[in-house]
């Protein structure tokens, strides 16, 4: 029977790989939110500037006027902070994506030596079986001679 001796650490190494697999997971679902939260801003914006549009050529307050461009330069400021935010969560989901393939690696190269351990331990009971087999041959081979 095969017994793979680091076992215990292809087990961490799978645990380890399914931590960071959540984590990244989480940072993607992060850096989604955060871009349909600047998408959010700029409809917004658009909106705003749309009826600043659609004000064009009607008596309007000043007021109403004044109070939509400060709206819009709000929208700007939030989309410019919000722009960061996202930049944030790339960089991270990067790091998290890099630290993922990492942790791939490390798992495939136990497995890979795993795999060789195995292929050599079939291939050296297979070796015994025929060395077994050719001695059972040379014995009987022999006992008919000797008749």
């Amino acid at each position: 029977m095969f017994n793979f001796k680091l076992q215990t650490i292809l087990d961490v190494r799978k645990t380890l790989e399914d931590k960071v697999l959540q984590a990244f997971s989480q940072q993607q679902k992060e850096l989604q939110r955060e871009n349909e939260q600047l998408q959010s801003i700029q409809r917004q914006k658009m909106a705003l500037i749309d009826e600043l549009r659609n004000v064009q050529g009607k008596t309007v307050n000043v007021s109403e006027i004044t109070m939509n461009a400060e709206y819009i330069k709000q929208c700007l400021k939030s989309e410019g902070l919000q722009k960061e935010q996202v930049q944030k969560a790339v960089r991270m989901t990067e790091i998290k994506k890099d630290a993922l393939l990492d942790a791939i690696k490390k798992r495939k190269s136990m497995e890979i030596l795993k795999t060789k351990q195995y292929n050599q331990h079939q291939y050296d009971l297979n070796l015994l079986e025929r060395n077994a087999i050719d001695e059972m041959a040379l014995v009987r081979h022999n006992r008919k001679k000797e008749e």
